[in-house]
């Protein structure tokens, strides 16, 4: 369909169309009254003379129309890949149009494959009209991937994953305040990390992830206080052990009932921070495995820990008649004491416990925790009260933060977010142990609408837009950490493969009509045709 690209609003261009008319109509007036022309020539002057005026009636209307065009790829590269890459991807996926960010004209294009992440949020979503196919790109011993967790507990394992391309065999670790909290060693090539730790921090928290003496990247996570709660040791005898973990979890601010028989019929109790409510969690040895207590506790969903094992075998044993756990040991040396990773002080007995569905391993140390009615907790460590008594507090804490954090009842409405965080994106937050059913859940100002499981009544997720960079105050005095989307590389890949995704959605809403372009005749093609209009003019009357 032809359309004009006149404007009926301009004065100018109706005199013009007027001025054409009149014209025509002079020239009419003045080829029909020449008397000197023969009928022949006057209708030859007439078509050439209306031939001109049509080009220029045309000329000033300017026509257009629609065709359906045709599609054209092009490969879109951001301005941190290398030119060798740029070309060798070029030849691979055969494409001859090879733009930037600067020199993209969306006009010309119906479907890019992009290349790398540098580009702008602006960029990106401008890129509506065209299907989207994006490659990344990463440079060598640059982070590609990582993950963890943006709110953690006291004593919770923090685990932090990802992928980079190694170029050579080297070292990556996890340090706070110089000091290693866990380090792998890297192969050549592609290859992907796992490091833990137990967190021992409360509050805002940094740590910072190195290759070889390299900076990669800042791990920064919120720490949640553990929870004062009430513990009862049950001992057979008094132990040195047993006494310098009840004072420190005194210290903590947890209130402790210690219970020891001295005979048949004698017992002590020592109470430190008096309780007002049944234990929380039972501190005890094999021998008290069939206790009231200890099995009342079980019953009623509480953690029961279990320490000063002698014998792992026959105590698992013990264990599991009395509580009707599954606690299976292999021993794996034949020293008396076997030493617990490296330069940490700590001995265990020679035994690893068989691995179970049910069971959680505290990561470094020779104990976990089952998980039944309540939890079971077994520790294979010989002594920890050597690490007070040498001043290594550091490590004592470390270890048992861990152990407890894992006997921990759930904490009402747990809060849990997967970092990074990137500001201005939306991010699901995770709510866990409900203590209300609401619809909505505040966060720094905003209202976050709840999604409930329907497996899990006490769990719901949200979706979350942090508008700011920073630490961002959360729910119940938390905070999370969102991070600039220019920032890292991380967040950059994070930008377009997220963007990528919701284009293509998107793209599968839209209908499949064709694409139509606008077509006009270029300025030279008039200049040509007013040229020859003119010349035949000129011509004409020297032929006579």
């Amino acid at each position: 369909m032809i359309s004009f690209q006149f404007d009926r609003t301009d004065t100018l261009s109706w005199l013009l169309i007027v001025g054409l008319f009149l014209m025509l109509a002079v020239q009419m007036w003045l080829i029909l009254r020449n008397e000197a022309l023969s009928g022949q020539r006057k209708a030859l002057r007439l078509v050439l003379n209306g031939l001109l005026w049509l080009s220029l009636l045309t000329y000033t209307l300017r026509p257009v129309w629609n065709v359906t065009s045709d599609t054209s790829h092009a490969l879109l590269v951001s301005d941190d890949v290398p030119s060798d890459v740029r070309q060798k991807f070029s030849d691979s996926l055969k494409l001859k149009a090879v733009v930037t960010a600067r020199t993209f004209d969306g006009n010309r294009f119906d479907s890019v494959t992009v290349l790398g992440q540098e580009f702008q949020p602006e960029f990106l979503s401008g890129l509506s009209r065209q299907a989207i196919r994006w490659i990344p790109y990463y440079a060598t011993d640059q982070l590609q991937a990582i993950r963890w967790k943006g709110i953690v507990q006291k004593g919770e394992i923090q685990q932090v994953t990802g992928t980079l391309q190694s170029s050579k065999k080297q070292r990556i670790k996890l340090a706070y305040a110089g000091r290693v909290l866990d380090s792998l060693d890297l192969a050549e090539g592609v290859a992907t990390f796992n490091l833990k730790f137990p967190v021992f921090t409360v509050g805002r928290t940094e740590t910072e992830l190195v290759l070889d003496r390299t900076p990669l990247d800042t791990v920064r996570f919120f720490a949640r206080s553990l929870k004062p709660l009430t513990y009862q040791f049950i001992l057979s005898t008094p132990d040195f052990e047993s006494k310098t973990l009840a004072d420190w979890l005194g210290k903590n601010g947890n209130s402790v009932q210690m219970v020891t028989t001295l005979s048949r019929d004698i017992s002590n109790k020592l109470t430190i921070n008096k309780a007002t409510a049944k234990p929380d969690i039972i501190i005890t040895d094999p021998s008290n495995a069939g206790n009231v207590a200890v099995k009342r506790a079980i019953a009623d969903g509480k953690a029961v820990l279990f320490i000063n094992l002698s014998n792992p075998e026959t105590d698992c044993r013990l264990i599991n008649q009395a509580l009707g756990s599954r606690w299976q040991v292999r021993k794996i040396s034949n020293e008396a004491l076997i030493s617990v990773g490296t330069n940490t002080g700590l001995q265990a007995l020679p035994y690893s416990f068989a691995a179970n569905a049910a069971q959680t391993i505290i990561p470094g140390y020779p104990a976990a925790i089952q998980r039944s009615t309540g939890k079971i907790g077994v520790s294979l460590l010989n002594e920890t009260f050597p690490l007070k008594l040498s001043g290594d507090s550091l490590a004592y804490n470390r270890f048992w933060n861990a152990m407890i954090a894992q006997l921990q009842p759930a904490a009402s409405t747990n809060s849990q977010i997967e970092a990074p965080v990137l500001a201005g994106i939306r991010e699901q937050i995770v709510v866990n142990n409900v203590a209300t059913r609401s619809a909505a859940l505040t966060v720094d100002k905003d209202t976050i609408q709840l999604t409930y499981s329907p497996i899990n009544a006490l769990s719901a997720v949200g979706k979350w837009r942090v508008n700011s960079a920073g630490w961002v105050p959360a729910q119940d005095s938390l905070a999370v950490y969102a991070e600039k989307t220019g920032f890292s590389t991380v967040a950059k890949s994070i930008l377009v493969q997220r963007y990528t995704a919701a284009h293509a959605a998107d793209q599968l809403r839209v209908d499949s009509t064709p694409r139509l372009a606008t077509v006009t005749l270029p300025d030279w093609v008039w200049l040509v045709i007013l040229l020859v209009c003119f010349t035949a003019l000129w011509v004409e009357p020297k032929l006579g």
